[in-house]
């Protein structure tokens, strides 16, 4: 009986922190006015849309040392910003490095002090990866990009 009791009580608790009430108007002068204020919240979405072949080794230009990727889109509901930060899938070849990261013309921030700002809701274009000097790599080698977004 006292579960039944103490169950009782907890659902009236709750149900009281959420419960919509009745409201009784009384007309005065011929009319009567009820005001009620709601909160609404809108929660941020980040969609990605990334066009490449999975399967395929990235050839990277000798003369600009740069490899294109494929298509991507970063869309959300509100501004955002990003950056991103290089995994460890394996380690880069000896004296590689990544020098830039670029969506369409927009380079993307490796900092997350710094990160991108996206006022316009989307970034989207040609994935591009621009690497410091590639002289003596010798093999493929992979590498993993790790994106955050953050509210704006």
């Amino acid at each position: 009986m006292k579960k039944l009791v103490s169950l009782i009580m907890a659902l009236v608790v709750l149900g009281s922190l959420f419960a919509a009430g009745t409201v009784n108007l009384q007309m005065q002068n011929g009319q009567a006015a009820w005001t009620q204020t709601l909160t609404f919240s809108v929660k941020q979405w980040i969609k990605v849309t990334w066009e490449y072949d999975e399967a395929q080794a990235f050839a990277i230009d000798d003369n600009s040392r740069i490899a294109t990727i494929g298509n991507i889109s970063f869309q959300s509901n509100k501004r955002f910003k990003v950056y991103y930060g290089v995994g460890n899938v394996g380690q880069l070849p000896s004296g590689l490095a990544i020098s830039a990261l670029k969506i369409g013309t927009t380079t993307l921030s490796n900092s997350s002090t710094t990160p991108t700002e996206v006022t316009t809701k989307v970034l989207s274009g040609l994935l591009s990866v621009e690497f410091s000097d590639i002289s003596n790599v010798e093999n493929d080698f992979q590498v993993k990009f790790d994106f955050t977004f953050l509210p704006f």
